[in-house]
């Protein structure tokens, strides 16, 4: 593979890499890479096990159910020319099915398994399963989402292997494209976007303990503010109903994006008061980026690393404690200054600009 300064990397063949991007679910932190290398001039074809936003923006889609099928659409990817197969956990285990396919058809020597490992049982458990290690031992090279969780892993599971950390950037231009520059003339309100839990599922809330908001959300709107929830479950759609907040049903990312610029301040806190949950503390998030993109200043609690980097670039507020928020009027003399780094922020961070440290990976 040729690195050739501000140009695609090449193959052996002097054509830009054609990159197979894989995953269970084909969730925004995979689009927004997939569309990322996309305008960098690669060839992406794709394969999830659903159709999500954006897989229609690529030129080859395939979809799988089981072992069987995933191993054909492995193989159409790489008789299509694949010179790269990018999966993105979880599961882990498929990345044994590619590995199978790449030694049955022999083309180890050309044809290199990089993960995106978005998830892993190290961070989230605790341990190390059997599935997680083989998911090491067999990739090519590996992508974190945050520096933590890169030193962590990679002292854990002994890497020497290439690895890169590339955070979950929005794509350039994702504000203009969805709206047009239709300016929103007023922002009121306080907005929290993404995943959240049933309040009464047992069984999930000790197993993502952290994504419990339920008892959050609601002191937030017994502080006086106007609280807005965009959720991708109906269950906590449902059962959050309860807790005074206005609830937004499941919604499409592009238009989720242009409805997060009629909010004044992103919601960036997890149930994560002790400090005890590693995957609040070593992950950066994909909504930071989100609420950043849109121009929303980022209200972030018990989140050390998204706190950490809210602080370095001067895009939002930061607690100890959510009863400091309060009411958020505190926050109004400061809040044309954050605005104005979030302007500059975004006129240079974006997922297209970190590209090369994907490409110094494959090199």
């Amino acid at each position: 593979m040729k690195i050739t300064g501000n140009k695609p990397v090449l193959n052996k063949k002097g054509k830009p890499l054609t990159i197979g991007m894989i995953g269970d679910h084909w969730c925004i932190r995979v689009h927004k890479r997939a569309l990322a290398l996309q305008k960098c001039g690669y060839r992406i074809i794709i394969c999830g096990r659903k159709v999500s936003y954006g897989t229609d923006q690529y030129p080859l889609f395939l979809m799988w159910h089981d072992e069987r099928q995933f191993k054909n659409a492995v193989r159409v990817m790489i008789n299509e020319g694949a010179d790269i197969l990018d999966f993105s956990n979880e599961p882990d285990h498929p990345v044994r099915w590619i590995r199978e396919v790449i030694d049955e058809m022999g083309v180890g020597d050309h044809v290199k398994l990089v993960t995106d490992l978005h998830d892993l049982d190290l961070i989230r458990r605790g341990f190390i399963t059997k599935n997680e290690r083989e998911m090491f031992m067999k990739s090519d090279g590996l992508i974190y989402v945050s520096i933590p969780i890169q030193e962590k892993a990679n002292y854990m599971h002994s890497v020497t292997k290439p690895n890169i950390v590339l955070y979950s950037y929005c794509n350039q231009g994702i504000i203009k494209d969805v709206v047009e520059e239709e300016k929103v003339i007023e922002r009121k309100g306080l907005v929290y976007q993404g995943g959240a839990n049933a309040k009464d599922n047992e069984d999930v809330n000790r197993i993502y303990p952290y994504r419990y908001l339920y008892d959050i959300i609601k002191k937030l709107v017994e502080m006086g503010n106007e609280t807005h929830m965009y959720v991708g479950n109906v269950d906590a759609y449902d059962s959050h109903q309860e807790t005074g907040a206005i609830m937004h049903p499941p919604t499409v990312y592009d238009k989720l994006m242009k409805e997060l610029l009629n909010y004044k301040y992103g919601i960036l806190i997890f149930n994560n008061e002790k400090g005890t949950e590693d995957q609040v503390n070593f992950t950066l998030t994909n909504k930071f980026f989100e609420y950043t993109a849109a121009g929303l200043p980022s209200l972030a609690c018990w989140c050390p690393e998204n706190m950490k980097l809210v602080d370095k670039w001067g895009v939002g507020f930061t607690f100890e404690n959510i009863s400091e928020i309060s009411d958020c009027s505190h926050l109004e003399e400061k809040y044309p200054e954050i605005i104005n780094n979030i302007e500059k922020f975004n006129k240079e961070v974006y997922m297209e600009n970190f590209i090369v440290r994907y490409e110094n990976l494959l090199a």
